[in-house]
């Protein structure tokens, strides 16, 4: 397990932190959400200390910050929520008494998931929910619901908003460990959004609250759901539409003051708890304060007897710490320097607090800043950046692995024969060809014409058997990758595979692309073009999921080995370049774009395109001295040159736009950020490439199938970050 440590030591800065509240007056963690992230806090270790969670909503993955040491937070690899396009996010002992595990729902997955993060360093599977009492859950929150059959375990309140005849329906599960029974349903206004477990009195029972968008704007309630039915304890109607809110105890009152605002809106208004009657809530008259300019996030800072409030401005450009006794106006205390930066939320540390941002156009926060407050002041400490969201797979690889390992094995080189794959829930085919082990000279002879400095000296090595594709991986396969929507349609009417499916569900798909990706050079039956490495990398991944064969990118040394066939020419057919357009699209014949795969004579091992159409991606960083390295160790066993950095890896082979000199078989060259240069997104994507349409790949599956590591290496290792 990978740890970032970039919050390490950080926050040693700051004071012990201050004892934790007692049980019975600890206020719940508010979750924040932000269009892109959910923000919370909890105690996952049991340890006594508060750590932190962001999650991602598009891809489903989660960064934990945990507080190791008192202020002391440490942020490891993400992990996977088991869902995409998450929109509803809880905490709470789910899964075992007195320790919080996290809570995901997706309506268009239909889907909530749990996931035990009790451990810094052992990720756990998300657990999925048989969720069958509504459609489309859109919110979520762990609450105890009162009743017969009530446990120690939290119980759920779910929002959905796919029903019929009534769209958006509020019903609560209880936690059984096993069914999730519905246990009562009620018919909402609107959609429920922005749902939390709040106690509107210190000590009081922790009841749900959120926001119900109706026609006519925006509904605050908070329910009681002891009794097993939803009773609404108090409501605020009549908010602008598209509100949000914050609740804190800033009057130093047991009662609680909601915050409400509307995003882009400069004024919010406070909205106090009152008990006119011992267990009887509602909200007081509101009063509003004008801050000036666009708010566009509230957060309540609460701890070691401080009352303040963290505003976020603008598009998040600006921030102010303010003090607040939740009567009088909120008082400047101190300005927030974004640094280029645009601030995206913020949470309560030991001391002080910790404020998110990410770059200008970015899509999720990628950097903290620490601040200590002591008195009136508020000194900055040291800021970094928050853990990857590139992927590791540290979950779903082991269940991919265990279903490879499952299927009956090859008895050895002689029984491999070639054959055709039909991937399950599709009536789309590939052909994978048998390549025999064997030792061969790899580069090229100091006389070749055209040879370049970097592919040599030649050196002998050793490859062990494994299948190769006979064509470039085409639009008709890769597109079932890239646009999953459409796949899991095709798979409802055709026969499939549902663990595998479930498996390459999983797995992180590319973004969709943001102009056509063929360019206009044609689909069907043509080789995709245009992705990254790490693309090309996740959709072995993918597949190897959908058909329990393991797939991976080939090594340099597979592919000149395989491009060969056995040869000591400058190409496969000889040295003479005349002859190269009758086995490749280059250049002199390509009509200046790639060609349907397959219409060339192939080399002797029946591998079509080696030659041309597009350049191939291998797995190996590219590195002009490589092979003098290896030429130093004699004979080089299964060589690979292993990626650390995204920039460059080598791909190999020639295409359309090349001269015939670059299709020579020990022809090398390097990837570059170049490729992409006219990619209008900021950051640019990590899975396409505006400026290299000549790129694409091939299969691979080596006879003997890696183990965990190997495969996470393969599929994972120098990748471009988010």
């Amino acid at each position: 397990m990978k740890y970032y440590a970039s919050l390490a030591a950080v926050l040693s800065f700051l004071s012990l932190a201050p004892l934790p509240l007692p049980a019975e007056s600890a206020a719940p963690a508010l979750i924040y959400e932000t269009p892109q992230e959910f923000f919370a806090g909890g105690d996952f270790d049991r340890d006594g200390r508060a750590d932190l969670v962001i999650v991602d909503k598009s891809s489903g993955k989660f960064r934990l910050g945990y507080q190791l040491a008192p202020g002391v937070f440490t942020w490891v690899d993400c992990r996977p929520s088991g869902l995409k396009d998450v929109t509803g996010f809880s905490l709470g002992p789910l899964l075992k008494k007195d320790q919080e595990a996290l809570a995901f729902t997706s309506p268009d997955a239909n889907e909530i998931t749990l996931v035990d993060v009790s451990s810094a360093t052992a990720p756990s599977k998300p657990v999925a929910l048989p969720f069958t009492a509504a459609l489309g859950p859109n919110t979520i929150v762990a609450v105890d619901v009162g009743g017969a059959g009530n446990t120690e375990l939290a119980d759920l309140a779910v929002g959905s908003i796919y029903n019929s005849p009534d769209p958006n329906l509020g019903v609560l599960l209880r936690n059984d460990g096993a069914e999730f029974p519905k246990l009562a349903e009620e018919t909402l206004p609107g959609a429920a959004v922005r749902g939390n477990r709040v106690a509107l009195k210190a000590g009081s029972r922790e009841l749900v609250c959120g926001l119900v968008q109706g026609d006519n704007g925006d509904m605050l309630r908070v329910l009681d759901v002891s009794g097993a039915k939803p009773v609404v304890v108090a409501s605020a109607e009549g908010l602008p539409a598209g509100s949000d809110y914050t609740v804190g105890r800033f009057r130093g009152s047991p009662l609680c003051e909601f915050i409400v605002y509307k995003p882009g809106e400069s004024r919010v208004t406070v909205r106090p708890v009152e008990e006119p009657a011992a267990g009887t809530f509602r909200f007081g008259a509101g009063a509003s304060f004008d801050l000036g300019q666009p708010v566009r996030r509230v957060v309540a800072l609460e701890g070691g007897g401080a009352r303040k409030l963290l505003v976020i401005f603008g598009e998040g450009e600006k921030a102010g710490l303010y003090d607040f006794d939740g009567t009088r106006a909120p008082a400047l205390a101190h300005r927030l320097p974004a640094n280029n930066d645009l601030f995206t939320c913020a949470a309560a540390a030991p001391g002080g607090f910790i404020v998110f941002s990410q770059p200008a156009g970015g899509k999720f926060s990628t950097r903290y800043q620490m601040f200590k407050v002591s008195g009136g002041a508020c000194a900055p400490g040291a800021a970094g950046s928050l853990a990857s969201l590139a992927d590791n797979d540290n979950v779903i690889i082991p269940d991919i692995h265990a279903r490879i390992a499952a299927q009956p094995a090859v008895a050895g080189p002689e029984g491999m024969k070639p054959y055709t794959n039909t991937i399950p829930g599709t009536q789309v085919s590939f052909v994978m060809v048998p390549i025999p082990g064997g030792e061969f000279v790899m580069g090229s002879p100091a006389g070749e014409a055209g040879r370049k400095p970097d592919e040599g000296p030649q050196h002998k090595v050793k490859i062990a058997p494994f299948w190769m594709g006979q064509c470039e991986v085409t639009w008709n396969e890769y597109e079932l990758f890239m646009y999953p929507d459409e796949e899991r349609r095709t798979r409802a009417t055709l026969p499939t595979d549902a663990a595998g499916d479930k498996l390459a569900d999983a797995v992180t798909h590319p973004s969709r692309p943001y102009v056509e990706m063929s360019f206009g050079m044609g689909k069907e039956g043509f080789p995709a073009i245009a992705m990254t490495q790490h693309a090309a990398n996740k959709y072995c991944q993918w597949l190897s999921a959908k058909t329990g064969q393991f797939y991976r990118l080939p090594t340099e040394a597979e592919w000149e080995y395989a491009a060969r066939a056995g040869t000591t020419t400058a190409y496969f057919f000889g040295d003479d370049p005349a002859k190269l357009g009758e086995y490749g699209w280059y250049a002199e014949n390509s009509d200046f774009k790639y060609q349907k795969v397959g219409k060339k004579k192939p080399n002797p091992w029946g591998l079509y395109d080696m030659c041309g159409n597009v350049v191939e991606w291998v797995l190996d960083q590219y590195a002009p001295d490589y092979y003098q390295k290896c030429a130093a160790a004699g004979v080089s066993v299964e060589p690979w040159n292993k990626a650390t950095q995204p920039y460059p890896h080598s791909v190999r082979g020639g295409s359309w736009d090349d001269e015939a000199d670059q299709c020579r078989s020990a022809a090398r060259r390097g990837s570059d950020r170049a490729w992409k240069m006219q990619d209008p997104q900021l950051p640019k994507s990590i899975w396409y490439f505006s400026d290299a349409q000549w790129v694409g790949f091939r299969l691979v599956r080596p006879l003997q199938v890696p183990t965990i590591e190997q495969m996470q290496k393969y599929w994972t290792s120098g990748v471009e970050k988010d």
